[in-house]
């Protein structure tokens, strides 16, 4: 059932607009009279659209909309403009802010019900394609894209609270061997099945991407060295424990990981040197003989 604030200056049309949509199944879970009453309730109520008159006391519906948009908790909730002019600049100055349409007042209500699925649906288009190019299609993880943005925010993150941040690469040991020996299918198998492994062996807040072939890498937010190296290692073990079997085939598996992570008081501005340190870490394990975890010096 899809949820709707409505925003309009008028106490009328506001009671008519909420009969209108509840009627048609759409929940109301707020109204307002002005931007600031909007704003208010879309972080506190995250709604599926917002219904919003152009000229409101206080804050109009424009600025409103802008401060919509700029907020992450509301940047993605889907607008529709009520307004009493028809007018191609009011229009064109709607759309250009982000809207996703507008309704001219006096409105026919099956096209008012029409317009708000409408937008909903476009919307929610909109987060599966943003979704789908941040997303490893094999294994479902995030991808490499994704990472560097995640990880340029949480660098942000730990500067602004003065925490540490680790990252820690994860690469599976002997994987061309692996293909080489069962072929690509079983290859896939073993990839999807030890992200699986590892998204299940980690923390709800902590970050896995699938950075590219065999390596994966491992976002730990507010972690220190020691921290993260109990997590990894505890990944070594379930993946070395774990029985990766598909059909008749059982396969020893085994990963190496790379750890880096800055302190409090020294939190890198530069995303690639947490790769390319965790990724010198993981070069170590490799030498040392793999199926283990080293944090780099």
């Amino acid at each position: 059932m899809l949820r709707a604030i409505i925003a309009d200056d008028s106490d009328f049309l506001r009671k008519h607009l909420k009969k209108v949509l509840e009627r048609n199944g759409i929940t109301v879970v707020g109204v307002a009279k002005d931007g600031l009453e909007v704003l208010e309730k879309a972080e506190s109520k995250l709604p599926d659209i917002i219904l919003l008159d152009i000229h409101m006391p206080e804050m109009d519906g424009y600025r409103t909309c802008r401060h919509l948009q700029q907020r992450d908790k509301t940047k993605d909730i889907p607008v529709l403009f009520l307004t009493g002019s028809a007018e191609e600049e009011s229009i064109v100055t709607g759309l250009a802010i982000g809207a996703q349409g507008y309704i001219t007042k006096p409105y026919k209500e099956k096209e008012l019900i029409a317009r708000i699925h409408s937008a909903v649906k476009i919307e929610e288009s909109k987060r599966q394609i943003a979704t789908a190019a941040l997303t490893d299609t094999l294994t479902g993880l995030y991808n490499r894209r994704f990472l560097i943005q995640r990880l340029k925010e949480e660098i942000s993150r730990a500067k602004r609270k003065n925490r540490s941040l680790a990252c820690a690469m994860i690469d599976i040991d002997f994987f061309k061997k692996i293909n080489d020996t069962y072929g690509h299918d079983i290859g896939d198998y073993v990839l999807k099945e030890l992200a699986e492994v590892v998204v299940t062996n980690v923390r709800g807040y902590d970050i896995i991407v699938r950075f590219g072939g065999e390596e994966f890498i491992a976002l730990f937010p507010e972690t220190n060295s020691a921290e993260a190296l109990q997590v990894c290692k505890r990944i070594c073990t379930k993946v070395e424990t774990h029985e990766f079997k598909k059909g008749e085939e059982k396969i020893s598996v085994t990963v190496s990981i790379g750890v880096f992570c800055s302190v409090e008081t020294e939190v890198f501005d530069d995303e690639e040197r947490y790769i390319k340190c965790a990724d010198e870490a993981l070069y170590k394990a490799k030498a040392a003989g793999r199926n283990r975890v080293v944090v780099y010096e």
